[in-house]
């Protein structure tokens, strides 16, 4: 059983990494950065899921998309599904995932952050009328670049 201090410090860091991500998420980027900007809360998602998917899992994907959705004015829902599906995937495959090294997780955040990028266009797509462009598929790059400091900095917050 673990130790009541050790528990409040875990909550603690999950509490704080996931309001850092959805705080990230809503920072202004420049007009030239917005399309390379990370899914902070996708990355934050991830980690958690494969961390501790007993805790975190469909229903914090559903709830952290649905403050997302408020938080920048989005299709109330939007992010909220996205944001769920993302976690069954993770969840579904945490074991497989946590077995993979650093450069096999970060082509699986790729495909996952693609997957992800690809529901939100499809939804801009069909309620105001968005063409793809190829400078959208910078996001899930850089996500998955960042995936191995990311955790890295999540051991050490978790620790």
């Amino acid at each position: 059983m673990t130790p009541p201090a050790a528990r409040d410090r875990y909550r603690g860091a999950l509490a704080l990494t996931l309001t850092a991500a959805l705080v990230l998420s809503v920072l202004p980027y420049p007009g030239w950065l917005k399309f390379a900007a990370p899914n902070w809360v996708a990355l934050a998602l991830f980690y958690w899921c494969i961390a501790a998917p007993h805790r975190i899992g469909v229903g914090c994907g559903w709830g952290l998309g649905l403050l997302l959705d408020v938080l920048q004015g989005a299709l109330l829902g939007q992010h909220a599904l996205s944001k769920a599906l993302l976690a069954l995937l993770i969840v579904s495959n945490h074991r497989r995932l946590r077995l993979y090294p650093w450069w096999q997780q970060c082509l699986a955040v790729w495909v996952l952050g693609c997957a992800d990028l690809a529901f939100h266009l499809i939804v801009y797509r069909l309620t105001q009328g968005l063409e793809f462009r190829l400078v959208y598929a910078l996001g899930p790059i850089v996500t998955a670049l960042l995936w191995p400091f990311v955790v890295a900095l999540l051991r050490g917050v978790r620790a």
